[in-house]
């Protein structure tokens, strides 16, 4: 960890030297001890540095570093103390600060006592250092390329990778979790299980062998392990993984570093390209992070021979199994991007990373550096660009929030290199280590006690705690007295109910998470917490209450309340002006009392990039809310939700009812509705976003009409830069805005606009444009739930084009929609998602719709036809449907049949799906001769109809794949033309 050291004792510099030049320094009378730790601490740096342009490291190496860091430690937790004693003392009267333990043993007491303490824990600390630095080697510059050294460097013992510290049952319980359900469940179903990176075959001999008994039969395991002899213990088929040949390699090695890159390029870069693909020896995951590197050189042959000829492929691996090249590549980051893919490694394996939170415990930990006047937070967001360029790590396919370390092997690495200082334990599991002063703890799946597998009484230097997968964690009261050195803490999706009041003594608590704890009550103590950075209490639904002193959290970043049962938060959220990040704030107060925040608290926060208001209608003036905010891009506005009825209820209703209870309630209420409508509308128009606007969220507005700004032939100058729209419960406004003329928009979202009766030319905005293109940039538009939507039109000039970009449409609830946008037939659509559209009768000439159409529940559609492009369909409970044509390339079909759809029809005539295919279904089949993969879901009569010698076999036959299962998902069938396949378990009456 060398590098890390690196980068941390120019951390403590930089920071020693800002705070000797302070008036809190002059007022403690502590500026010559300062400047004469400042002095060692600088000789020290030199040499660290020295050492790490070398990659070597004397016999003592470890002795020392240890030594070095523990001592950069207590530097700066001694000047956080500083600097708070310090303010003290130059406020002359301000709160008193509660009594504080840190590990170097002196609590805050009285200003002359502590200049005494804090003196001598400052020169103890410097006498300690030159010790050290006598210490430190002194190596010859010959000696720099000695293997020896080297060896010394990559020497130390490992620690345990995360998959061999998981427990068998973990393992077990995460299997149920994947089916739905019990191992029985699966079993009745075919299946495939992939245990990656097996360590040993007890999770196989003690749990998963008898539970599967013979399930073998209908399945099929995959094992993947580093170790052969698991495999064989197991009685496993072996296939071992080849090397990648040469040309394999460079194929890899080329598209990793740029996918686009023309062959002209690559030729110049061949030969050495093909010199590094050799030196990864056909490993995957090495040509990868190889890849990562050579990307942020550019394509420049002597960048790519500077990595060719790195002295660290010469380096003795402190892992054998882990690829030289990822060595290479670990050494290549900077001493801040070490540091940040290191703390990645202390989450636990099977749990994703979330964007979000992981770059709010990098500046927890001082790891990001401010740069370019940027700030913290968007320095952190390029920290994490950069490790997903290099390929070590990895983004979630699901979700752009959501990354995971690349690659077991890499994950040994890092645990390696963070091996001491950090644990993770997995439940109640015996802790082997003989780590005397771990900074950094990950329990997972922890009981009702913390204070199990290791003492937190004896951890007072732990820096950060992250609880996961703990929902039974209550007592904490242990961990508040003990843990004073806590940067991060992570109590998230626990039991904890109460915050002790000890909580106050954390005063160097940068990041606190609380998101889905069930805590009621947050002590006014938390306003010691004068350090803290992040603050997040999402999805408390328990927190009825914030107290007043929150507002003395001056140095709060973050501080997110979405999700809690807060009826307000206290006046004073302005004073927390470095906040840029303010989730679920709650204007006003529930019964008018003058305690609740209002717009006028955000005058102040201009530093704000996210922003998110609730009950927006309990506002008294919002004028100038929005103003003075530059930077903001992410904006949700939303009054409170009104009330509605259960919808069960309403589905039980007649829609005549509904409407004439509808209506009464409008006459009741007209005269406080106006009164209602007028006061939303002052309010609403009084803000005026800025242009700095990227997302935008309007939710639950009461007004008639939309806001000023946000429609009107300006629209496109007032949000330049806006990608991302969602206008929802917008329930009384009859006609949507010009939003075709927002020229950077991708995606669109309207939901629960209930008066909304057509969409015509006014939503393009061509009455205000000429020749412009509407909705130029468009990529995603969903409608959903517009009950009353009949009509829509996408008519334009015959000199414009319409939606030029648009890849996916969705439609979901509008049940009086009468038919798709002519318009539409000129949409190069990738998708189509059609749903609870009861007035549609048909989906036709839409010959641009290639990958996807996807129909559900319409209950009134008889036709399909000219869709001669489109390689899927999926049609889930469309009852009526009578005529499917046109879909030449059609290659995929899947087929949904409920149970509570008990016919379908066609040609007036009802055709019992327990009996036959319908006549279309066969006409499709016949005519699509590129249909390659037919999937149903039905009822058993009809399943086993499709079985060799069943009425539809002949059919069924036809197609290479097919995938047949029953409602209740109890009986199969499979068949693969190709490979022989046909299994079934539907031939038994049983």
């Amino acid at each position: 960890m060398a590098a890390v050291l690196d980068s941390f004792v120019k951390r403590c510099t930089a920071s020693l030297e800002d705070f000797a030049d302070q008036e809190a320094c002059a007022a403690l009378g502590i500026v010559d001890d300062v400047r004469g730790l400042l002095a060692t601490l600088l000789r020290i740096d030199a040499i660290i540095s020295h050492e790490e342009r070398r990659r070597v490291l004397s016999a003592k190496t470890d002795a020392w570093v240890v030594q070095v860091k523990d001592a950069m430690y207590e530097i700066d937790d001694v000047l956080d103390v500083c600097m708070i004693e310090g303010a003290k003392i130059l406020a002359a009267g301000g709160p008193p600060t509660p009594k504080v333990r840190c590990f170097f043993c002196f609590k805050l007491s009285g200003p002359r006592k502590f200049r005494h303490e804090i003196g001598f824990t400052i020169r103890d600390i410097d006498l300690r250092l030159r010790e050290v630095e006598e210490e430190m080697p002194r190596l010859p510059a010959g000696s720099a390329h000695s293997d020896d050294a080297k060896r010394d460097w990559f020497s130390r013992d490992v620690c345990k990778n995360c998959s061999d510290a998981m427990k068998p049952q973990a393992v077990g319980s995460q299997v149920q979790k994947a089916v739905g359900g019990l191992v029985p469940r699966m079993l009745s179903k075919r299946f495939l299980l992939v245990l990656d990176d097996l360590e040993s075959p007890s999770i196989w001999d003690n749990l998963l062998k008898d539970s599967l008994g013979d399930g073998v039969v209908r399945g099929r395991i995959l094992i993947t392990t580093r170790n052969e002899e698991v495999a064989t213990s197991m009685k496993a088929t072996i296939h071992h993984v080849d090397k990648m040949d040469p040309e394999s390699a460079w194929a890899l090695l080329c598209n990793q570093v740029d996918a686009e890159c023309n062959s002209e390029e690559l030729a110049t870069l061949k030969d050495v390209g093909i010199k590094i693909a050799e030196k990864c020896d056909g490993h995957p995951l090495a040509i990868k992070v190889i890849a990562g590197i050579l990307r942020s050189r550019g394509n420049s042959k002597a960048e790519w021979e500077m990595v060719l000829n790195n002295d660290s492929w010469s380096m003795c691996p402190i892992l054998p199994e882990v690829p030289q090249a990822v060595y290479v590549s670990y050494v290549d980051l900077s001493s801040q991007l070490k540091e940040c893919f290191l703390h990645c490694s202390l989450y636990p394996e099977e749990f994703p990373i979330q964007r979000f939170a992981l770059v709010r415990r990098w500046i927890a930990e001082g790891i990001v550096n401010a740069r370019d006047k940027k700030l913290l937070e968007e320095s952190a967001q390029e920290y994490y660009v950069e490790l997903i360029s290099r390929n070590l790590l990895q983004p979630d396919p699901e979700s752009v929030e959501r990354c995971w370390i690349t690659h077991h092997l890499l994950r040994s690495l890092a645990r390696a290199l963070i091996a001491d200082e950090s644990i993770l334990i997995y439940g109640q599991q015996k802790l082997n280590t003989s780590l005397s002063k771990p900074r950094h703890l990950t329990l997972c799946s922890m009981e009702n006690s913390l204070d199990g597998p290791i003492s937190l009484k004896q951890q007072m230097g732990l820096r950060s705690l992250m609880l996961f997968k703990s929902p039974n964690v209550r007592a904490i009261d242990l961990l508040m007295e003990s843990a004073s050195c806590l940067r991060v803490l992570d109590l998230s999706k626990t039991a904890v109910e109460a915050i002790p009041k000890s909580i106050g003594n954390l005063v160097h608590l940068r990041y606190l998470n609380l998101d889905g704890a069930q805590v009621r009550d947050i002590p006014s103590s938390i306003g010691f917490l004068i350090n803290l950075q992040t603050l997040s209490l999402q999805g408390c639904q328990s927190l009825q209450r914030l107290p007043r002193s929150i507002r003395a959290l001056l140095e709060l970043r973050c501080l997110c309340l979405y999700g809690t049962s807060l009826s307000y938060v206290p006046k004073g959220v302005g004073k927390l002006k470095h906040l840029n990040h303010l989730d679920g704030l709650i204007i006003g107060h529930d019964n008018n009392a003058p305690e609740g925040c209002d717009l006028d608290d955000l005058k102040a926060l201009s530093e704000l990039r996210h922003l998110h208001i609730e009950s927006l209608d309990r506002a008294t003036s919002g004028a100038s809310a929005l103003a003075n905010k530059p930077f903001l891009e992410d904006l949700y506005l939303s009054e409170q939700a009104p009330a509605i009825e259960n919808q069960e209820d309403l589905e039980d209703k007649d829609e005549t009812e509904k409407e004439e209870k509808e209506g009464q309630e409008r006459s009741n209420g007209q005269c406080r509705g106006d009164e209602s409508t007028k006061a939303s509308e002052k309010i609403w128009n009084e803000l005026t976003p800025p242009q700095s606007i990227k997302k935008l969220v309007i939710k639950n507005y009461k007004g008639v009409k939309f806001p000023k700004w946000i429609k009107g032939p300006k629209l496109g100058d007032s949000f330049p830069s806006l990608v991302f729209l969602d206008l929802e419960n917008c329930m009384s406004c009859t006609k949507l805005p010009s939003l075709g003329l927002l020229s950077q928009l991708q995606s669109l979202q309207i939901s629960n606009a209930d008066s909304v009766i057509t969409i015509g030319s006014e939503f393009l905005g061509t009455t205000v444009l000429s020749s412009a293109t509407p909705f130029p940039k468009l990529e995603v538009l969903k409608l959903r739930n517009m009950k009353k939507l009949e009509e829509w039109s996408l008519t334009v000039e015959e000199s414009q084009v319409v939606l030029p970009c648009l890849k996916s449409l969705q439609i979901q609830w509008c049940p009086k929609l009468k038919a798709l946008p002519e318009g539409l037939k000129h949409v190069a659509l990738c998708e189509l998602h059609v749903e609870g559209a009861h007035s549609l009768t048909e989906i036709k000439d839409l010959p641009k719709l290639s990958d996807e159409l996807h129909l559900k529940d319409n209950k009134v559609l008889q036709r399909i036809s000219n869709l001669p492009m489109l390689r899927s369909l999926i049609i889930d409970d469309c009852s009526k449907l009578k005529h499917v044509a046109g879909l030449d390339a059609l290659q995929h079909l899947r087929l949904v049949f409920p149970p509570s759809t008990e016919t379908f029809y066609f040609e007036e005539l009802v055709i019992f799906w327990s009996v036959a295919f319908p006549r279309w279904l066969e006409l499709l089949i016949q005519k699509c001769k590129g249909l390659r993969r037919f999937e149903l879901q039905c009822g058993l009569s009809l399943l086993r109809s499709c079985l060799d010698g069943g009425k539809n076999w002949h059919l069924v036959q036809q197609i290479p794949e097919v995938r047949i299962i029953s409602c209740d998902g109890k009986r199969y069938f499979r068949y693969n033309k190709s490979r022989r396949i046909y299994e079934t378990n539907a031939q038994s009456e049983e």
